[in-house]
């Protein structure tokens, strides 16, 4: 199993893609392995297949391994299906990833009793597959029960990894009253097996006291031990401690390192953060170049903090040339990502027609989005629409829901507006 493990871990980090073959034109006539191969033997179809993926007695040729695991995997043989499913995971060897295919053979393999395959089939249970129009799938939404059972039978076999996503799962997804504590079990377990994510979960635990009493020394404890052990995410949220004296004294140096350490790593949101530091320390305007670079990064990796920092710049004219049209279009990608102060920004700029052609419609559909997701400004605006009639038919009673809400989020202005409205 221990091999079959490693393969797994260099599958996941192979990165080359190649077309199927139809066939195996390789190898010499008295290649012994690969004529027991053809003649149908499914063990020397995996072997055959390990060769080709490692590289040994033979040139390495990931879509070659690929075919012999798909022979050995058709034939039956767990291992040559559990590292069939993760050449469709990944792509390698195959013409193009399939996440449907790949948990096709995941769940071949843990029927047949690989806790690795099992494992995987949980995660793909837990977030579902999304549409594969290329491969002619449609999606599979995430069926947590099942993940969930398939977690905790993991765990009644010790295996580890499956301690820290089960927790996971019981926090995020909770049925019952004692879920909460149940996950800090599963948690101190894989802590106690060095598991680092789970270090910083319980750090998480302690800090908002899920599970377990508030303990702000503890927090702290897990997320040093989980920062030692290389999490970047622990980097991060230790920098935040000693950004804003969270049960430390206040320290930016310390701060700034860690976001760089964390940032480096390739932690988006430090990403974001140590820029934010360059910017508030700037010397010059090279540094502020330098911090826009780190933002540019986390919006690369898809973080809305770095589109939004990207469209603030663009739309101040702070280290790049102003533009609006920028401006927008990156503020726009944060708002499709659920970012809410980048949707109040898209909203008010369809409204005024900057970077955009005016669209009142539009205005008020962001407004609304980021109004449902509880900012009180934009509750305030939406009110203003409704009471208006900007991009919908006027309602006043809706508006003065809309309008009650922003006062009761705290929004002086809307307080203001009620006093005087007299309602």
């Amino acid at each position: 199993m221990s091999r079959l493990l490693a393969a797994a871990c260099l599958l996941l980090l192979a990165a080359t893609s190649f077309a199927v073959e139809s066939s195996d034109p390789d190898g010499e006539p008295g290649d012994a392995l690969r004529n027991a191969a053809r003649a149908g033997d499914q063990g020397a179809q995996y072997q055959l297949g390990n060769e080709y993926f490692y590289g040994q007695s033979r040139k390495r040729n990931y879509t070659l391994a690929a075919f012999w695991y798909r022979k050995a995997a058709e034939a039956g043989n767990p291992a040559a299906q559990f590292n069939l499913a993760i050449c469709f995971d990944r792509g390698l060897g195959v013409q193009a990833s399939d996440k449907h295919e790949a948990f096709k053979w995941y769940s071949k393999a843990a029927e047949a009793g690989i806790p690795q395959a099992k494992f995987n089939c949980a995660l793909t249970l837990l977030h579902g597959i999304p549409a594969d129009s290329e491969n002619g799938h449609p999606p599979m939404s995430p069926y947590i029960p099942k993940a969930k059972r398939l977690l905790n039978e993991l765990c009644q076999d010790k295996f580890i990894p499956a301690f820290t996503e089960y927790a996971k799962a019981l926090i995020e997804h909770p049925e019952e009253g004692s879920d909460s504590i149940k996950a800090v079990a599963l948690l101190e377990k894989a802590s106690e097996a060095g598991d680092p994510a789970a270090m910083r979960l319980l750090a998480d635990c302690c800090f908002d006291g899920m599970g377990t009493k508030k303990d702000t020394e503890k927090m702290l404890y897990w997320l040093r031990l989980a920062s030692d052990k290389g999490d970047m995410e622990a980097k991060a949220k230790l920098a935040f401690c000693y950004e804003y004296g969270c049960g430390v004294e206040a320290d930016t140096a310390k701060a700034a390192a860690l976001y760089k350490i964390a940032a480096e790593g390739g932690l988006p949101l430090a990403q974001v953060k140590y820029g934010e530091h360059i910017e508030d320390t700037a010397k010059s305007p090279e540094d502020i170049k330098r911090a826009i670079e780190w933002y540019q990064r986390a919006a690369n990796a898809g973080s809305p903090q770095g589109f939004f920092k990207l469209g603030a710049h663009y739309m101040q004219g702070i280290g790049v040339e102003p533009s609006d049209k920028k401006a927008f279009d990156c503020f726009f990608l944060a708002a499709r990502i659920g970012y809410v102060r980048a949707q109040y920004n898209i909203a008010c700029m369809y409204l005024e027609g900057r970077g955009v052609a005016p669209d009142a419609s539009a205005s008020f559909y962001w407004f609304k989005q980021a109004a449902q997701a509880n900012d009180p400004n934009s509750q305030r605006r939406l009110a203003i629409c409704y009471f208006e009639g900007q991009g919908v038919k006027k309602d006043p009673v809706e508006g003065e829901r809309w309008l009650r809400k922003a006062a009761e989020n705290g929004d002086g202005i809307a307080k203001r507006m009620i006093q005087a409205a007299e309602f």
